[in-house]
């Protein structure tokens, strides 16, 4: 790759007691076991920052997005850029406790490049992966494009549906599906994906993508274009301290990047999401992660089932 990618890791340590005190303070009504959950800290950040060294050793920077919480090996680690929410987000906006928010004000972050692609502290490396795993040669990014139906289940779903709404308005499908057809119906995606777009095909409006939850490949450029299109959805998402379902998630420009045809087809087995629910999974997270690139562990545990699985989820985690 002739273009230098950066990588974002957006992490908050929700164990901090001055942290909880904040969060207390702002917090009208709790979220309850949910919000426990969205911000709990395995302690695996390091870890996880750890497999890009390892299985990704092209990149260029890693940036480790905090709310004034960045651990200090990583303040003393050069490749490792410490970015505090005070440096990027507009003040107004702060303090936020809203990811949605944080996600899309990072290209507000001057020294980021162009290309960079986002993490989260529960999404991990597990084999040697390579720039074009990310973008293509002419620098657009590789996509799950496969269409979807988006399915009301929750709160969450909302957020799905904005997003949608947006990529309707700027990018219309009777304008751009035809052109771009081979990149929604591709053998990448696998039978199963494909029949997907079969039943979201008729609608004349598109319907959803299929959301896969990996770490996601983005043009800063991109978000700096919605913004002077579309401010209010910054301005909107940004205003909220907590995540409200009248929020806009950085999905939204990885949806125009699929709806314009701007991004090249990524394999449905490049990665994997996992719900944690009991410490029984180990064994088979541990299979899962010789099989695939990245796996995503997503929380659903309750508080005496984390405490238990922790040691023995970070001696899997250090074994591959």
């Amino acid at each position: 790759m002739s273009f230098p990618i950066d990588i974002v890791f957006t992490w908050v340590d929700g164990s901090d007691p001055q942290w909880q005190r904040k969060e207390r303070e702002f917090r009208k009504c709790s979220d309850g076991e949910d919000s426990k959950k969205r911000f709990r800290d395995y302690g695996l950040l390091k870890n996880a920052i750890a497999r890009v060294w390892r299985f990704a050793p092209w990149v260029h920077r890693v940036y480790l997005i905090t709310d004034n919480q960045a651990p200090e090996w990583a303040k003393q680690d050069e490749r490792i850029v410490t970015i505090d929410h005070t440096d990027f987000i507009p003040s107004n906006f702060l303090p936020t406790f809203n990811s949605n928010c944080i996600e899309m004000n990072i290209w507000r972050i001057s020294s980021l490049q162009e290309h960079f692609v986002l993490f989260n502290d529960d999404i991990f490396l597990t084999q040697a992966v390579t720039p074009d795993d990310f973008f293509d040669r002419q620098g657009l990014p590789i996509l799950n494009g496969g269409m979807h139906i988006i399915q009301p289940k929750n709160d969450f779903s909302r957020i799905v549906f904005n997003n949608m709404v947006v990529v309707n308005e700027l990018y219309p499908k009777w304008k751009f599906f035809r052109g771009t057809f081979s990149k929604h119906f591709n053998l990448n995606y696998g039978v199963r994906g494909n029949l997907r777009g079969v039943l979201a095909a008729p609608y004349n409006v598109w319907t959803g993508f299929f959301e896969d939850h990996l770490a996601c490949p983005h043009l800063k450029s991109w978000f700096a274009t919605l913004y002077s299109e579309k401010p209010s959805v910054f301005e909107e998402t940004s205003s909220h301290r907590f995540r409200q379902p009248d929020d806009y998630s950085h999905w939204l420009i990885k949806n125009l990047y699929i709806a314009s045809g701007e991004f090249s087809p990524r394999r449905k087995n490049f990665g994997v999401q996992y719900g944690l629910k009991s410490e029984s999974q180990l064994p088979e997270i541990g299979r899962i992660m010789t099989k695939q690139k990245m796996i995503v562990l997503n929380d659903e545990l309750s508080d005496e089932a984390a405490l238990h699985m922790l040691p023995d989820l970070k001696q899997v985690l250090e074994m591959i």
